[in-house]
This record gives structure tokens, sequence and C-alpha cells, in this order.
């Protein structure tokens, strides 16, 4: 039987969010219920090592978080009326988010980050990405990997974080997610193996550079916020090495400030990789919450390819 495991930083994290926010005041329980220690331990020593102690800056954490997913849910129900996503262009959801310094800093970038602990679906990603693609990374002779579409820089610090002779490069188009997965890192002592770019690989693919390919490639969470996600699938084909393996993940049926493309199921995204020139090898796909009747309910799928 194991040894109960303290959590004073879950404790803290959950009064917080049950004053700032009543309404999700079962969040917390709710994960440790469905999780146990595994998620303990995790979101217990991510609390710790990103605020510190500081517990004002895990209020604006909660904060920013509980916009953000407020402003998603109020998306999602219009989808749920009209099944398509609010037209918007590329141009103007960069404009509106990913160009805002405000709005990455104290709304996207944290709700991001605390959404892969508190949404059901998304840590059962992560944890089909520790138990299908880290391991792969740990084991491999050349251990570097690029992701692509960084945003919190969440995936590039679990790689990190896989051994200590494991570096990884960024390219997004966000300067201000760039320099929030900087800090990010920092705090879990991996910033100096880590580098970023400001580039969109679209229309500047970076494989005519010496660092051009890798044998790891990452990218969640961007084919939905793109006009063209095959021209960006291409991109990535490209720079992964011949035998290179990559991870890439996407929603379905979710909608956000920032969500452009619309998937209706997890076939579309695996006919949209074979397109682009991947082998799928394998995938997962989980839901936020069970549906009622026909309701689209938001959906995440992860896809091991090379």
């Amino acid at each position: 039987m194991k040894t109960p495991f303290a959590t004073p930083a879950i404790g803290r994290f959950e009064a917080t969010l049950a004053r700032v926010a009543p309404f999700m005041a079962g969040t917390v329980a709710k994960a440790r219920a469905r999780f146990g220690r595994e998620w303990e331990e995790a979101f217990e020593d991510f609390l710790n090592r990103f605020f510190g102690g500081d517990d004002a800056a895990m209020g604006l954490a909660i904060k920013g978080y509980v916009g953000f997913s407020l402003e998603m849910a109020k998306l999602q129900k219009r989808f749920e009326r009209e099944r398509v996503y609010a037209a918007k262009t590329y141009a103007e959801a960069a404009a509106q988010v990913y160009h805002n310094e405000a709005y990455v800093n104290t709304l996207y970038a944290p709700g991001i980050l605390l959404s892969h602990y508190l949404w059901p679906h998304y840590f059962n990603q992560l944890r089909w990405f520790h138990a299908h693609f880290a391991p792969l990374v740990r084991e491999a002779a050349d251990r570097r990997f690029c992701e692509v579409g960084v945003g919190s820089g969440f995936y590039s610090r679990q790689l990190l974080s896989v051994a200590p002779d494991v570096r990884g490069h960024a390219f997004d188009i966000s300067a201000h997610s760039l320099d929030y997965t900087a800090r990010h890192l920092e705090r879990f002592g991996v910033r100096e193996r880590w580098s970023g770019t400001l580039r969109n690989v679209i229309a500047a693919p970076p494989i005519d550079s010496p660092d051009g390919q890798w044998p790891f490639i990452v990218s969640a969470d961007v084919l939905e916020h793109l006009e063209d996600p095959p021209a960006f699938l291409r991109s990535l084909r490209r720079m992964l090495q011949a035998g290179g393996i990559g991870f890439i993940a996407t929603v379905i049926t979710s909608a956000n400030t920032d969500h452009i493309y619309l998937y209706n199921s997890w076939e579309e995204i695996r006919d949209q990789l074979v397109g682009a020139g991947f082998r799928v090898l394998d995938h997962q796909e989980d839901i936020a919450y069970e549906p009622r009747a026909d309701e689209p309910v938001p959906r995440i799928a992860a896809f091991l390819v090379t």
C-alpha cells in the first residue's frame, strides 16, 4: 500500500480556484478521483516548480485559466447550435491571440498550461505521450527534437525532462509564446538545452538550414489553427529525418477563439497525415465528457507517425 502523498500546493490551488470560480470548485477533486496518485505527483511537482511558492502568481494563472475555459465554453455552445466554428482568418486569429502579448501571458498560455492537468482528455493524452513517444526519445542515440507550434512549452518540457542530454528546438509564429516557453523551461532547469526561432514553417521551411531535419518532431494543437493544415503537414514531413518519429495531435469538434479548421473525426486527420507522406504507426482519441444524444463534444486525437 502506498503511503499518503502530501499535496500542499494542490490544496492551495484548489482553495484559490474555488474562491475565484466557485462553479469550478470540483475540478481538482474530479481529477484526483479519476487519475489518483499519478496525477497528484505530476500536478504537485508542476505547481511547486512553476510557481515556486508564489501564490499570487498562481492566483493570476488561475484567473487566466478560468477566463480561457469560459471563453472556450461559450464558443463551444455556439458550435453546438451552428456546427461550424466562428468565421475567422488566420491573420485575424494571429492578431487577436498570438501577437497579443497581454492575451498570451495572462490568459492563453496559462489556460493551455493548466488544461493539460485539469482537463481529463488532455491528461489522458499526456499519459499516452509518455507511454508511446517519450520512451522512443529516451532510448534513441540522437535525442534531438523539434516542436512546431510550442504554445506554453508544455511538451518541450516533457521531452527535455526525459534524459539529461535531450536537446530541443522550437518554431513558432508568436514571439510571446517563445518567451513564455523560455520562462517555463527556466523554472524546470532545462532552458539551456532548448532554443526557439520565430518562423512560419509553411512560408519559410527550415529544411535548407544545417539543422533542418530532426529525428523527432512534436506538434500539438496546431492544425486546427490553420487555414491549410495539409500544407503545414507537408512541411513537418520534410523536417522529419528518414526513419524519424513524430507526435502530432489536434482537436476535434472543439471550438476556441483561434480555431479555424474543423475536424469532425480522427479519420479526417489520419487521411491528411497520410496525404502529406506520413505513415501512421498508432493513434489515440480522447473525449472531454460523455455526449448527450448527438451533442458534438470536444475531443483530441494524437498520432505517432513516421
